[in-house]
């Protein structure tokens, strides 16, 4: 007896401790994921609004990766002080298990930066495409947003299991001895299952068993009986509707599939802002200074920024010369062109600082830390280099050369020769690279002349009344002046081009007493005279002032009056105004004619036609690359838009039906108006003995009653009713106003982009003039006037001018673009044709934006008081009336 006691003792401690501990932590966490998985595999089906990647588990490359088993997760760094509160708290002593998993010091994950790929300064490399693969990877705001979704897979499970059969077990094990008699032991144990029906009713059935021993030390008495129950309810009236019963399972659906559709749109204004920097409001996402394409936008005008001081500190240099060789009155010029590139310089800092800033922003948009190093850089940054890098570094080259040449009191590099051989194959690849640009410029054409079809079809009455240019969406102007670029000017700058070769290669092979030779007796080979003759109308080789033979003719005569008066007779043929000199002044003349060389200025004179001519060769190329630059293609208008996005755009799936579902609240708060009027049977059979097994019908019992509540008060039903009834006038006008919302959006959205097409073509036009201007200026400078003639006191403001007008004109048209670029993708995110793939990038739209859609929907009714009721009830008939 006292085995049997014991080993019923051990047996009821291990069921207990079996049951409170049931299975473990994993095994819960596991079967959860299981049912979230069945649930998203069978609502996650429809393409438009199919997630890709739901899962809740970030990348083992995330930050946001837990490298820890998630069901024994050590403790983080705590507050000491608050710490101090777990160990021990108003004088208690608290638990001594809170360190039984470990600590850890971590709270990111510390192998994130492993997984990053660095380039040779330890910067992370961004392109386009790379920015959106870190934000998906690291953004915490992407990870909430599935989590969001994961979360409300929970409730529709949490919902569809009410309805399955729910089995309860419990038990227990009590030893008492009462008033003397002798001591017992009781087990009693149950197992009930209950079922809730979509009618609103619900049945138990139970079994219920109980034994008993009594322990009178002579031999144990044992009572073993069961019971079945079996009850049902069944509401007739309040709660018996199925629109009632399934309200909640029906919500948490709807609720589910409208969180699918957020989290799709949540994508797409994702991928949009870490790319534009703009974040759509439809779409939940938090907004950030700037995208991708604005970091770009500021790295191409920092580029323009040091352009225009480049040019600054180049043309402060060539006044400073001229302040210094008498060509200018004052230095006036010369401190107006230094203080306009103190501003620039100071620009440009402040254009470097923000854009520091910006990039620190951004990754911290990305999910990452500011600290981290990264290169923004991608190929949509070439087709804004009007001017390739090479073309600019030959230029700058040649200049320097020029520079030197200039310097007659300083010989001539050693190698200047080599130098010019290495300039004439740089220029030449440099003509092939035009080759190329006129090549990609015939190909954009049928694009080009379409654009400026559409765009003279489509706005030419509006271009009318803002009194804009007609040639700049003009087809027959853009064509002319491309045959011009290809037929006339690019063939005349390359056949220049061509002869100043001939010219250069004669000073790379002659050495300097046979070129003087050639020069002072014209004694040149047919190829260099017709070079010559190619460029007569450049080339200004003879001083107009005299000769260096006439120089050292005057020098050598002894009267100071002959030498007057034949100087007079050559300042007259020189055209210069004849006055009578004193002798130190004609001395000084004199000398200054004395050191004209006519090797160096001959040699000077071809370097400064080709310095000329290479400009004009950036000039053809900036030409040609800006014309066959074009905007992708949109031609679909507001009432098209409007369509589309009635039967696309996944929030206004969304908005009607929460309007549904306030509507559906009416008929729900009303079904508590009703009285309660249930039925239900109640059945029990119990054993006829103590054998516990036996059932017999004379212990059986049945009971059906009606149970009913009158509706005598129902005063707080009555008004969340009414409440109800507001609440769906309250949707209705906030649907409407939705709805006029997005027209007005789509409507705004296609005038931008209207506008856009507009500005960048005027843009287009801008930086040719702008271009011609300043080539202008820079070739006023390099032929400075006759000798005796001063610079125009106007000459650094034009400069200055012309440089600043075609900085703002290469920023207003990137800018031009990057909002053209926004727009469109808004445009397409807005009519609800976005489309990503599976790495979270957009599918750009290809003809996409005039298509008929192919899916089918209920006809959009924006509820007003002037539609009638087509299908309505009698009492609906009668309110009318």
């Amino acid at each position: 007896m006292n085995r049997f006691l014991c080993f019923l003792c051990l047996f009821a401690v291990v069921a207990g401790l079996g049951g409170n501990a049931g299975c473990s932590r994993q095994h819960y966490r596991l079967k959860a994921d299981h049912e979230i998985r069945s649930v998203l595999k069978q609502s996650n089906n429809d393409s438009r609004w199919k997630v890709s990647s739901p899962g809740i588990i970030p990348d083992a490359a995330s930050r946001m990766f837990d490298p820890h088993h998630p069901d024994v997760e050590p403790m983080p760094c705590d507050d000491p002080a608050a710490h101090k509160k777990m160990h021990f708290v108003d004088g208690k002593r608290g638990s001594k298990h809170w360190h039984d998993n470990g600590d850890t010091g971590y709270v990111e994950n510390p192998c994130w930066r492993q997984f990053l790929l660095v380039n040779d300064n330890g910067e992370v490399p961004l392109d386009k495409e790379k920015a959106v693969e870190l934000a998906r990877l690291h953004s915490p705001e992407y990870q909430t947003v599935l989590e969001n979704l994961y979360l409300a897979a929970m409730n529709v499970s949490r919902e569809q299991f009410r309805y399955d059969v729910q089995f309860y077990g419990n038990g227990f094990l009590s030893y008492g001895v009462a008033g003397g008699r002798e001591p017992t032991l009781r087990n009693d144990a149950s197992l009930r299952a209950e079922r809730l029906l979509a009618t609103g009713g619900t049945w138990t059935a139970e079994l219920a068993n109980s034994i008993t021993w009594t322990l009178n030390g002579q031999g144990d008495w044992k009572m073993n009986t069961s019971l079945i129950n079996v009850s049902v309810v069944q509401p007739l009236l309040r709660a018996a509707s199925r629109k009632v019963v399934l309200e909640n399972l029906t919500q948490s659906e709807r609720d589910f599939l409208a969180e699918l559709r957020k989290t799709v749109l949540f994508q797409q204004g994702h991928y949009t802002r870490i790319v534009t920097g703009t974040a759509p409001r439809n779409t939940g996402v938090s907004s950030v200074g700037g995208g991708f394409y604005r970091l770009l936008a500021d790295q191409i005008q920092i580029q323009n920024q040091r352009q225009n001081i480049i040019s600054l500190e180049e043309n402060l240099e060539r006044f400073g010369e001229m302040f210094a060789a008498g060509q200018l009155n004052n230095n006036y010029q010369v401190k107006e062109t230094e203080q306009s590139l103190l501003s620039s310089q100071s620009s440009l800092l402040g254009r470097i600082n923000t854009y520091q800033a910006n990039v620190e922003s951004y990754v911290s948009a990305l999910g990452l830390p500011p600290d981290l190093k990264v290169s923004i850089s991608d190929p949509l940054l070439e087709q804004f280099q009007l001017t390739s890098p090479s073309l600019t570094a030959l230029m700058e080259d040649v200049g320097g050369f020029l520079a030197a040449i200039r310097k007659k009191d300083q010989p001539l590099p050693e190698n200047f020769r080599d130098e010019l051989k290495n300039v004439i194959k740089r220029a030449e690849g440099e003509m092939a690279l035009l080759d190329q640009d006129l090549e990609t410029l015939q190909k954009s054409m049928p694009e080009r002349r379409a654009g400026l079809k559409n765009l003279e079809v489509r706005l030419a009455e509006r271009i009318k009344e803002e009194r804009v240019d007609p040639h700049i969406y003009d087809v027959n102007f853009f064509e002319e002046r491309v045959t011009e670029l290809r037929t006339k000017d690019i063939p005349k700058n390359l056949s220049r081009l061509r002869a100043l070769f001939v010219l250069l290669d004669v000073i790379a092979q002659s050495d300097e007493p046979t070129l003087r030779e050639m020069i002072r007796n014209h004694s040149f080979d047919a190829a260099t005279m017709e070079a010559l003759d190619e460029l007569n109308d450049l080339l200004k080789l003879e001083d107009s002032g005299a000769s260096v033979a006439d120089a050292d003719r005057l020098v050598q005569q002894r009267d100071l009056e002959v030498m007057t008066e034949q100087l007079k007779t050559l300042r007259e043929q020189a055209g210069v105004e004849s006055s009578s000199k004193p002798p130190r002044e004609t001395k000084r003349i004199i000398a200054d004619l004395r050191q004209k060389d006519e090797y160096r200025d001959w040699i000077r004179g071809v370097v400064s036609v080709f310095q000329y001519e290479l400009m004009s060769l950036s000039l053809m190329q900036t030409r040609a690359r800006l014309d066959a630059m074009t905007l992708a293609p949109v031609s679909v208008d507001t009432d098209e838009a409007f369509r589309i996005a009635s039967e696309n755009r996944l929030d206004w799936m969304n908005r009607k039906a929460q309007l549904v579902d306030t509507w559906r609240q009416i008929d729900i708060v009303a079904d508590k108006l009703k009285g309660v009027f249930d039925l239900k049977l109640n059945g029990s059979l119990g054993t006829a003995d103590n054998r516990g097994v036996h059932f017999g019908k004379e212990t059986g019992s049945l009971d059906v009653r009606f149970e009913w509540d009158t509706p005598l008060t129902r005063y707080n039903e009555m008004m969340d009713y009414r409440k109800s009834q507001i609440d769906y006038q309250k949707a209705r006008r906030d649907y409407y106003t939705y709805v006029d919302s997005v027209q007005s959006e789509l409507r705004n959205v296609l005038r931008d982009v209207q506008m856009s097409q507009i500005n960048f073509e005027i843009n287009r036009n801008a930086i040719l003039v702008g271009t011609i201007r300043v080539d202008l200026m820079q070739l006023q400078m390099e032929q400075p006037p006759q000798r005796g003639a001063k610079i125009d006191t106007n000459t650094s403001q034009q400069l200055i001018n012309a440089l600043n007008g075609l900085m703002n004109s290469q920023n207003d048209f990137l800018n031009t673009w990057v909002t053209y670029q926004t727009q469109r993708m808004l445009l397409d995110l807005y009519m609800g044709t976005m489309t990503l793939d599976d790495k979270g990038r957009w599918i750009e739209p290809s003809g996409k934006d005039s298509k008929k859609s192919e899916i089918t929907s209920q006809p959009e009714l924006v509820p007003t008081l002037a539609v009638p009721i087509i299908k309505t009830s009698r009492l609906n008939r009668r309110y009318v009336e």
